[in-house]
């Protein structure tokens, strides 16, 4: 029996707006201050992620977009909102939601 491989999606950051990301984030100051180390635990996230069968899918974080798509659903741009646009875009790969609505990466 076929079983769909689970799509899950990662907020990834892009190298050259990863401070200006930070600056935008409610929870910035919590996030690593050096794009590597911050890359690092995502690239061991996305790994676990692989490892347990599912495909990780990279959901770039846009520095200008990020706050407005936060803005427009009534919620901080943090930590969560991050994980739930992630989630909004992998559901979009899945199939589940037809708006383009945001950036995979």
């Amino acid at each position: 029996m076929f079983v769909p491989q689970k799509i899950v999606g990662v907020p990834w950051f892009a190298p050259e707006t990863y401070r200006a990301c930070c600056a935008v984030m409610d929870d910035g100051d919590e996030l690593p201050e050096d794009y590597s180390e911050w890359l690092a635990e995502a690239v061991e996230l996305v790994a676990e992620i692989e490892e347990g069968g599912h495909r990780a899918l990279k959901v770039v974080i846009d520095v200008k977009e990020f706050p407005v798509w936060c803005r427009a659903h009534n919620i901080a741009p943090d930590a969560k909102a991050r994980v739930r646009l992630a989630k909004f875009v992998a559901f979009q790969e899945a199939g589940y939601a037809k708006d383009r609505l945001a950036r995979r990466g």
